[in-house]
């Protein structure tokens, strides 16, 4: 292409052709940051809206303002503390610095991409790229060059960040300040050998946001972590959640809710013949240690594997039936096992880490307590063998 452009512009200056217009469009793909750091961990991140304002204003200054063009395709997600601080604290920022760094508006972003000749599902760029186009017009000769631009060394613009101080300053604070406060300390680390209170905190936003469902999956967002008693900050627990996923329910039969049980818990635990046996299957990854809320049951960790569960009843305290349907709600990525089975997802929240950090900052006061729905049996096995593996599984982590 660059040796196509360099014979087209030697022909034109020897055919005596002196009118060049040489015009440059630069395109970001929708998750380009509206601030230069990250609001969730407050650390530098290259390729914000503040550093391409700044590299058009380069080349603004170079071929003027009227031939430089900045247009944003919306074909990526926005990272997840710019989409939790839009969507709960200042709607209207992104909005802002796009007028400020001179984006072509929604409208007539069609019409730019077509007169530089971009397809932006043939022409999307790697994650730390934009794309670059110049557009040459000499004497209504037309040629196009395009190229991916590693925005990683582009720092951002020094008059964005005078402009916008008091907004990046407003992020800054929505992340640090605490949203609620959490009255014990919870770990991850409960969960692998019975009901625990990290699981009931998100067993309650999933069961308080999907109103009417019975039963609850939870699986934890990490092999080893802990959220401490105290004031709590939605950076705390969003960092814990490194996936996008939707939370959804799914409709099931009692009988299908006790076989969905039987492979969760047949994957979690070892069957066990005595003290010394191994209980927690640690080579599953933690993501799939699902805790179940909703229903009274039991493990039985001497049996067979598909025989292991027995529900007795509700929490509410109705008798569990296995012909009627239950309403299960728990996120995406796990609903993809069901799926396989027929059942179909309904979708609740579209972004599950959205929905969570909306019913943090509705709930200041957090208290949760492990449930005593289940056990894993025998009971005096399997707690002989927990005091064994906490120490054995996260000692030296």
């Amino acid at each position: 292409m660059r040796v196509k452009i360099l014979v087209f512009l030697v022909f034109a200056f020897v055919s005596g052709v002196a009118a060049q217009e040489h015009t440059r469009l630069i395109v970001t793909f929708g998750d380009a940051g509206i601030v230069p750091f990250d609001p969730l961990t407050n650390r530098y991140r290259a390729g914000s809206l503040s550093a391409a304002a700044a590299f058009a204003d380069r080349w603004r200054a170079e071929l003027g303002a009227e031939n430089v063009f900045l247009a944003d395709v919306p074909a990526r997600e926005l990272p997840l503390g710019d989409r939790v601080y839009l969507a709960l604290a200042d709607s209207t920022l992104r909005g802002r610095i796009l007028r400020e760094a001179g984006y072509v508006s929604a409208a007539g972003r069609d019409s730019v991409l077509a007169l530089f000749g971009v397809a932006p599902e043939a022409d999307s760029p790697g994650d730390t790229e934009w794309l670059v186009v110049d557009r040459y017009d000499v004497d209504g000769h037309v040629a196009v060059r395009s190229k991916r631009q590693d925005f990683r060394e582009v720092r951002p613009s020094g008059r964005f960040g005078e402009r916008f101080a008091e907004d990046e300053k407003g992020v800054r604070r929505f992340f640090l300040e605490p949203v609620a406060e959490l009255d014990t300390t919870v770990t991850t680390r409960d969960g692998f050998f019975g009901p625990s209170a990290f699981a009931e905190l998100f067993h309650r936003f999933q069961l308080d946001v999907a109103e009417g469902a019975d039963v609850s999956f939870f699986a934890p967002p990490a092999m080893d972590a802990a959220l401490p008693a105290g004031p709590l900050c939605l950076g705390d627990v969003l960092r814990l959640f490194r996936f996008d996923n939707r939370l959804v329910t799914v409709r099931m039969t009692g009988r299908q809710l006790k076989e969905w049980m039987e492979k969760v818990f047949g994957m979690r635990y070892f069957r066990i013949e005595g003290v010394q046996s191994d209980l927690v299957r640690t080579r599953v990854p933690y993501y799939l240690h699902d805790d179940v809320a909703g229903v009274r049951f039991r493990v039985d960790l001497t049996a067979r594997y598909n025989h292991r569960v027995t529900i007795y009843e509700t929490e509410r305290g109705e008798k569990f039936d296995p012909e009627r349907i239950y309403t299960v709600v728990l996120n995406s990525f796990r609903a993809r096992d069901l799926e396989e089975k027929g059942l179909k997802p309904e979708t609740v929240a579209e972004d599950y880490r959205l929905a969570l950090a909306r019913w943090l900052s509705e709930h200041p006061q957090l208290k949760p307590r492990a449930r005593d729905n289940w056990s894993a049996g025998p009971e005096r096995w399997v707690k002989a063998i927990a005091q064994r593996e906490r120490r054995t599984i996260f000692e030296g982590r």
